[in-house]
């Protein structure tokens, strides 16, 4: 994959400062002065995107460069994620609300890609149980969408109300369909996040449901993290985009089925 041609084509400084945390998060370390030949950009303007996701607590400046954080452990906040790869997530999101029809139950995990799913399921006669409190939002002003929202502890940079009270509630739930974002998907790891809290609660949500549909832009695919959620048999789809290493979805799909957008 060309993290550079992704970058260079980025039309917001939030989807350049995306493709910038991919490619650290592949090479491990850049200079400003390859980063800004890399995105076709100013050294200023590198300066002040790495200063950005510096903010975000995704990478640490060095000097003349930035490197990432741990890639098992950090788990970027949900305002940068909105920001990334946003044509890519909404494919996903289109294709993964075709998924559903009228009178279905449906479980949406918390997550910028999950967020875009919720947008299109608006004029759809549904119930939606979910743990993520944007999604609650957005969809409240829906009168054809019963909406019902799991306690426990809210994990306030991603918005994920998780823990054993969320893992509890969702034992009584039964569900068409759930879709579940991640931070990881390969082989070994199955469908991984950083958090083990998280992971615990995502499974909850996965026993709950018939069908377990995992919504995850490219920079998903292939990446290992910390804790794992199920392994890729216990998943019936998995929606990605296009712009995904075509080598890389090959392996995955001989667990689970692929749909790229």
């Amino acid at each position: 994959m060309n993290n550079g041609k992704q970058g260079k084509n980025a039309t917001t400084p939030g989807e350049r400062q995306g493709a910038i945390l991919h490619y650290l998060t592949e090479k491990g370390f850049a200079s400003v002065a390859v980063l800004a030949e890399e995105f076709s950009v100013s050294e200023m303007t590198i300066r002040r995107d790495l200063a950005e996701l510096e903010k975000q607590r995704v990478l640490q400046r060095t000097y003349g460069g930035a490197t990432v954080y741990d890639s098992a452990f950090f788990e970027v906040s949900l305002q940068a994620k909105t920001t990334q790869f946003v044509e890519e997530k909404r494919r996903i999101g289109k294709a993964a609300s075709d998924l559903v029809k009228d009178g279905d139950i449906v479980i949406l995990d918390a997550g910028s890609t999950t967020m875009l799913v919720a947008k299109f399921l608006k004029t759809k006669r549904i119930t939606v149980i979910t743990n993520a409190l944007n999604v609650a939002a957005d969809l409240s002003d829906c009168p054809d969408i019963q909406i019902y929202v799991a306690g426990g502890h809210l994990r306030q940079g991603v918005l994920a109300i998780v823990g054993p009270e969320t893992a509890a509630f969702f034992e009584n739930i039964r569900a068409d369909k759930m879709f579940m974002g991640a931070e990881g998907i390969d082989i070994r790891g199955g469908v991984m996040v950083p958090d083990p809290t998280e992971a615990h609660t995502k499974r909850a949500m996965v026993n709950s449901a018939k069908e377990v549909i995992v919504v995850a832009d490219h920079s998903k695919i292939g990446r290992s993290t910390l804790s794992t959620i199920v392994p890729l048999a216990k998943v019936a789809a998995l929606i990605t985009g296009y712009e995904a290493e075509s080598a890389q979805l090959d392996e995955l799909r001989t667990y689970v089925e692929i749909t790229v957008v």
